[in-house]
């Protein structure tokens, strides 16, 4: 079930960037630059997030605890931004 969820949210929250991404074109050109790349630190934190995820779904015992507590901080940190 925790993973379920963790899988959901990492699919939304890619969702969210992908509309992120579209609205740049939106914005007036002095700040693409900036706004493109909070896009980018957003997609690197999510990556690392991803990474955490798999490992979490690979591990068994303690392992796996002390993974789902890094994998929790990660996701804390996006639910952030």
């Amino acid at each position: 079930m925790y993973m379920n969820k963790l899988e959901e949210e990492l699919t939304e929250y890619h969702t969210r960037l992908i509309e992120m991404k579209i609205r740049v074109a939106e914005v007036r050109d002095d700040m693409k630059e900036e706004y493109l790349s909070q896009v980018e630190n957003l997609e690197n934190i999510r990556n690392l997030f991803a990474v955490k995820y798999e490992k979490l779904k690979e591990s068994r015992g303690d392992v796996w605890e002390d993974l789902k507590l890094a994998t929790k901080e990660a996701w804390s940190e996006l639910e952030f931004y």
